[in-house]
């Protein structure tokens, strides 16, 4: 309720020209800037003043309500009071129900005049009020739609989690790419594991309230590996408090494949070179018994130094196809080979070393053999990796008393199923997820990391796919699935090259 109006104008408009100056005289008593005006007069003194006011007087009714209507239409938002002849309350009523916001009695009193225009006043405070909060609101949802879009079209996987490190909000291509997993912990979306990851930035950024940064690979919900950077940001209450941590992965893959095809190469070259060392000192050996043999007419020794070039000559050969193969794409070097024969040279490669271990070999052929078009150097290097893999974690695992390695051929008229099955120490998810990354290993030191890397590469090559079944304590089964005729349309490559790439895009962080 206003007190006292400081210079509020409005317009009085009575034919008692009388009347209306004493009513000027009392507002502007109460901090009014009154204005009198007749019928005659009344729009086009409003529309000079410009009030927010107007005190309608009637003395007759007819032109009364064709004032009032004249200027609703041209100030809708001039707030009416009517002086309606004592006892005149359906008048008054109409009025209301014209737009007035009030009316009143004549003779009018002091108080009942100044307390219905204190009311119009705040009437029209909270109307201009309620207007500013519509602006503000508009601007908020504006500013909170923007928000939201951004959020959800930032080209990266955003999640926000609570203490108990469950997922209450994602943004759209988290969704896509790991489902709507509301509820759900990070490590069992990211990671398919049963317990927090070691040095978690979420939990970090809990304890400290600063931001950190962590490497990581991550599983699709359709199997694809990707490499992530994550940053871990904190969200406070209004009193300071972390409520929540926002984790930002962005999707580095592409920029950890060509490291690691560059890395591949560098490694590959400086591992190669200490044996391309030794085969030209071999080669020197062999170039002097051959020169000797010559010149002493010797040719026991001549043949055997022919024959330790032709010997050292091949392993450099074999060496620098290896290099080009991991320089630039290569094709197989496709012949067409007896499946039943070649699976036994695969065998014996792996079967003395199981044999030595006690550890039962079991070679196995099923199906339709006959023949089929491979390459055979990388295809026999690859199954052996895994055999030679199987036959490890057999001798690791003590918590069984006896141990056996299954290499089992199983073949139909398209296809050629090499199975290698043990009943080893077992292999967890985290690891399955990550194992045909280039340089990953679970063997430390004792492994490069290369092996299955190649043996998954060298598959796709072929157009054919290969798959583990592991379940920890128990064993592991390696399934390598070719077709018995190579057909390569240029759908076909592109398709292979795709898998090539994605198989090298996860790394070992």
């Amino acid at each position: 309720m206003h007190d006292f109006v400081v210079s509020e104008p409005l317009v009085i408009i009575a034919q008692d020209a009388g009347h209306g100056k004493v009513l000027a005289r009392i507002l502007t008593e109460h901090g009014y800037q009154p204005a009198n005006a007749d019928y005659g007069d009344a729009l086009a003194t409003v529309g000079v003043v410009r009030p927010r006011l107007v005190v309608l007087g009637i003395c007759d009714c007819m032109q009364g309500h064709e004032v009032a209507q004249k200027i609703h239409s041209a100030f809708p938002e001039v707030r009416l009071i009517v002086l309606v002849p004592e006892g005149e309350y359906r008048m008054g009523l109409d009025f209301l129900e014209e737009g007035a916001s009030d009316f009143l009695f004549k003779p009018v009193s002091e108080r009942a005049l100044r307390v219905a225009l204190d009311r119009a006043l705040n009437a029209l405070e909270v109307k201009e009020e309620n207007e500013v909060l519509k602006a503000k609101n508009k601007i908020l949802e504006s500013s909170q739609q923007l928000c939201r879009q951004l959020f959800d079209e930032v080209p990266c996987y955003i999640s926000v989690q609570n203490k108990d490190r469950r997922i209450v909000r994602s943004n759209r291509q988290f969704k896509l790419d790991f489902g709507a997993c509301l509820g759900e912990r990070c490590y069992e979306v990211y990671k398919h594991r049963t317990h927090p990851c070691p040095n978690c930035p979420v939990e970090q950024t809990f304890n400290d309230g600063l931001m950190h940064q962590t490497e990581e690979v991550v599983t699709t919900r359709t199997g694809q590996q990707k490499v992530v950077l994550t940053l871990s940001a904190p969200l406070r209450d209004e009193n300071g408090e972390i409520t929540e941590v926002m984790e930002l992965a962005t999707d580095i893959s592409q920029i950890r494949e060509l490291q690691d095809r560059l890395t591949s190469l560098g490694l590959f070259i400086g591992s190669i070179s200490h044996g391309v060392r030794g085969m030209l000192t071999a080669l020197d050996g062999g170039l002097y018994r051959l020169e000797k043999g010559i010149a002493n007419q010797d040719l026991s020794m001549a043949a055997d130094g022919m024959e330790r070039v032709k010997v050292m000559i091949s392993r450099i050969r074999n060496s620098v196809l290896e290099m080009l193969y991991y320089s630039k794409d290569r094709d197989p070097n496709i012949q067409t080979v007896d499946v039943q024969s070649f699976g036994d040279g695969v065998a014996n490669f792996v079967e003395p070393k199981a044999t030595k271990h006690d550890i039962r070999f079991q070679k196995e052929f099923h199906g339709v053999l006959g023949q089929m078009d491979l390459d055979p150097e990388t295809i026999s290097a690859g199954l052996v990796n895994i055999l030679e893999n199987a036959v490890d974690a057999c001798i690791e695992d003590e918590s069984k008393e006896r141990h056996f390695v299954a290499f089992i051929v199983e073949g139909t008229h398209e296809r050629v199923s090499f199975i290698i099955r043990d009943n080893g120490m077992g292999i967890d998810r985290a690891t399955q997820e990550k194992m045909f990354s280039l340089f990953f290993s679970s063997k430390g030191s004792k492994g490069t990391g290369l092996g299955l890397y190649i043996a998954n590469d060298v598959v796709h090559q072929h157009g054919g796919t290969i798959s583990v079944d592991s379940k920890v304590g128990q064993g592991t089964e390696f399934r390598v699935e070719l077709p018995r005729k190579r057909v390569r349309s240029l759908q076909q490559a592109d398709g292979m090259q795709e898998d090539s790439l994605h198989s090298a895009h996860t790394s070992q962080v």
